[in-house]
């Protein structure tokens, strides 16, 4: 394949891949956005309020908002699965804010139950999709493949936060149900992003490990600019994604 052709075969890979994105006003989700967008690749984002979204990715040719305040749990099977629908990949940067409500009132299981809408919206011969979820290093991998990284006194601590506080059960369940949904799903393959401590600093370089490297109470710090950048390359390339 010459040069110039295998640019034209990228302009229209680019052309068909279009990504669905849920969070794309957080942190996390914003970088994603703003990287896909950067790199070319068409966004379809679901928010709540579009006036929240990142100025660079505001009035982007490429970027359609999906606007809803009730919030995409609130869609019923059919609309949920009208917009999964188009998508090659899927892009959950879902979290709950850090105050009372966002804490302790519905939805409680903002996360989990968003990768269940998107496991039962897929169940068509021909829908083949890649699910990329955030989660934490709080959360071991349902299949034990993380060793014995946490100490018995950790174990505790966490199995108490997975009692107290919902957002890390709903983290919990979200491993969980990616294990049990999306493992048995043929039409899903899937990945989910588990960073130490996240900051607010410019890109850097980074590392990558399949399992934890540390526990809880001494856990590195990773910036929300370098998961994103994670992120926004799982999409976008191949060899990367057929790694991890």
């Amino acid at each position: 394949m010459s040069p110039a052709e295998s640019t034209e075969a990228v302009k229209l890979s680019l052309m068909e891949s279009k990504t669905l994105l849920f969070g794309a006003t957080g942190g996390i989700g914003s970088q994603v956005c703003t990287r896909l967008l950067d790199r070319g690749y068409r966004v379809t984002a679901f928010v709540r309020s579009s006036s929240r979204l990142p100025e660079p990715c505001k009035g982007h040719p490429l970027l359609t908002v999906v606007e809803d305040p009730r919030g995409h749990l609130a869609l019923c099977g059919r609309e949920f699965k009208e917009l999964v629908d188009g998508h090659d990949t899927v892009v959950q940067c879902l979290g709950h804010n850090l105050s009372f409500s966002g804490m302790f009132l519905p939805p409680r299981r903002l996360c989990r139950d968003t990768v269940r809408k998107i496991c039962g919206s897929l169940n068509g011969p021909n829908q083949q999709i890649k699910l990329i979820v955030i989660n934490t290093e709080g959360v071991d991998r349902p299949d034990g493949g993380d060793g014995s990284v946490r100490g018995c006194c950790e174990k505790v601590i966490l199995g108490c936060l997975k009692c107290c506080i919902p957002p890390h059960a709903d983290n919990v369940a979200t491993l969980s149900c990616l294990d049990d949904l999306a493992s048995s799903n043929p039409n899903i393959s899937f990945c989910a992003v588990r960073p130490s401590d996240l900051v607010d600093k410019e890109p850097s370089k980074y590392e990558v490990h399949e399992t934890l490297q540390n526990g809880i109470f001494n856990a590195g710090e990773t910036s929300r600019s370098n998961v994103g950048e994670f992120m926004a390359s799982l999409v976008a390339d191949e060899t990367l994604w057929s790694k991890w």
